[in-house]
């Protein structure tokens, strides 16, 4: 016997027209246990990839020491200057959240956003943690949940836009080095970007068949549309255009350099064009993996890089125990100590 839907007197409209269809209900049911999934894969996506690192390196302890001995003999004052390429950082992502908004920041309580926001991203997902950072300083600073929500958004959005475009820059300029044999060619790449096509062409029609999806999808677009939006509000500024997208693309080309500097001071013979390949197509591809600070992810992407443009598993380590060191242990003593005294102060 089919259940029967609650009566309701016929003089209550309202109360009808409150009431969800059975439709309806298994719907918005379904959709919270695919929500429920969601939430549970990507605390898993985030915890593998370094659960995965650590294993490697407990099994491969002779590598490690291989590479803690070379760069322990690198030399010292390219190390140095690595450091310092790499605090730049801050100033450049200071410069791309000024460029987000409309009306001029505290100069100093910026800066200090983008030091704070440092040990926050290596709690979090790749770019979760400074983003909630700045989204919390725009708060803090007058700017309204949307507005500071839609200014994030353009910060990431400009960062993602710049990081694909000088990358297909490096590609297409042949600094790849291509001479070893270990690094895909071109029908790689092609093949790889014919699978992000498809990938696409594939949410597109699921879009357009599925009603989940469709829903899905047109939040999606309007989130889409929104940013343009955005964008084309910023560019009718010359200064903001140029602070957004000059910052945007100084912070990876800030660490690329910052590695370049380590590989330099270990001596190995990659160029600059090749390093800077390298870093953006290692630090793409780890973008897949939502691990905290790309531990893990970008570890072993880099990695795998550096040894398959040449380079042994320890001299290839230790290039990458050296970028860690310069770009995360060393700051985040003072990022911490900056954090705290924003949250005391009220600044967060």
């Amino acid at each position: 016997m089919r259940p029967q839907p609650p009566r309701v007197p016929s003089g209550d409209v309202s109360v009808a027209a409150a009431l969800p269809a059975p439709a309806d209900v298994a719907t918005v049911a379904a959709a919270r246990s695919a929500r429920g999934r969601l939430r549970l894969v990507r605390p898993v996506l985030a915890v593998a990839a370094p659960v995965l690192a650590a294993l490697w390196l407990v099994r491969s302890w002779s590598t490690v020491r291989g590479g803690v001995e070379a760069l322990a003999g690198a030399h010292p004052v390219w190390l140095v200057g690595a450091a310092v390429v790499a605090q730049l950082t801050w100033f450049a992502g200071a410069a791309c959240q000024q460029g987000a908004v409309s009306r001029a920041l505290p100069v100093r309580p910026l800066l200090a956003a983008q030091v704070a926001g440092s040990v926050a991203n290596h709690v979090l997902p790749a770019g979760f943690g400074v983003g909630a950072v700045k989204l919390r300083f725009l708060h803090r600073n007058g700017f309204s949940l949307p507005e500071s929500l839609t200014a994030v958004g353009l910060d990431a959005t400009a960062g993602m836009t710049t990081h694909v475009a000088v990358l297909a820059v490096l590609l297409a300029g042949g600094f790849l080095p291509v001479e070893s044999s270990r690094l895909p060619g071109a029908g790689a790449v092609a093949a790889a970007m014919a699978v992000v096509a498809a990938v696409v062409l594939t949410a597109v029609l699921l879009g357009r068949l599925v009603p989940a999806a469709r829903r899905w999808s047109a939040r999606g677009w309007a989130g889409i549309a929104g940013q343009v939006r955005s964008m084309r509000t910023t560019l009718r500024s010359p200064g903001r255009a140029a602070l957004l997208w000059g910052g945007s693309a100084a912070i990876p080309m800030l660490h690329a350099a910052t590695l370049w500097a380590i590989v330099h001071a270990l001596h190995l013979p990659l160029g600059v064009g090749a390093v800077f390949t390298l870093y953006y197509a290692a630090s793409a591809a780890s973008a897949l993996v939502p691990s905290p600070g790309g531990f893990g992810s970008l570890d072993a992407a880099l990695t795998a890089a550096i040894i398959a443009a040449g380079q042994s598993p320890a001299i290839a380590l230790a290039a990458v125990l050296g970028y860690r060191l310069v770009t995360v242990w060393l700051p985040m003593a003072p990022s911490a100590c900056v954090l705290a005294v924003m949250v005391r102060r009220g600044y967060l």
